[in-house]
């Protein structure tokens, strides 16, 4: 594990944690939502065709969001799962330790700086 002091790593892992904890609660929410919504095929009520395209672009914009949102609770949860491990804050790439600034500001962080940029043009140019 990196040169981070048990304060810092208190301090990560209740972000980490914290962000968990939301993601949770914005994913149960949109479920909910969903479960109460009206079916989209406009059954149950004479619907405007223009507020079923809306209704059906919504739609797709909160499977967006959910998409994301479970991609980043599988990011934060693997996070905390590396320091479980004592892996975190080791950049995946060439194995130097992450700066605490850095893991501050992005706590599930993968990369030193160097190596996320270099990841970053790597995945532009391909």
């Amino acid at each position: 594990m990196p040169a981070l002091d048990t304060a810092q790593l208190q301090q990560l892992r209740s972000a980490l944690a914290q962000r968990e904890a939301e993601l949770l609660q914005d994913l149960q929410g949109a479920q909910r939502e969903q479960l109460g919504a009206e079916p989209l095929d406009g059954s149950h009520e004479v619907i405007d065709p223009t507020e079923l395209a809306y209704r059906h672009e919504q739609q797709e914009i909160d499977d967006d969001e959910a998409m994301r949102e479970h991609g980043e609770l599988r990011i934060v949860r693997a996070a905390l799962a590396r320091m479980d491990d004592g892996s975190y804050g080791e950049c995946i790439d060439c194995g130097i330790d992450i700066p605490f600034a850095r893991l501050q500001a992005q706590p599930a962080a993968l990369r030193c700086v160097p190596c996320q940029e270099k990841a970053e043009q790597g995945a532009q140019s391909a």
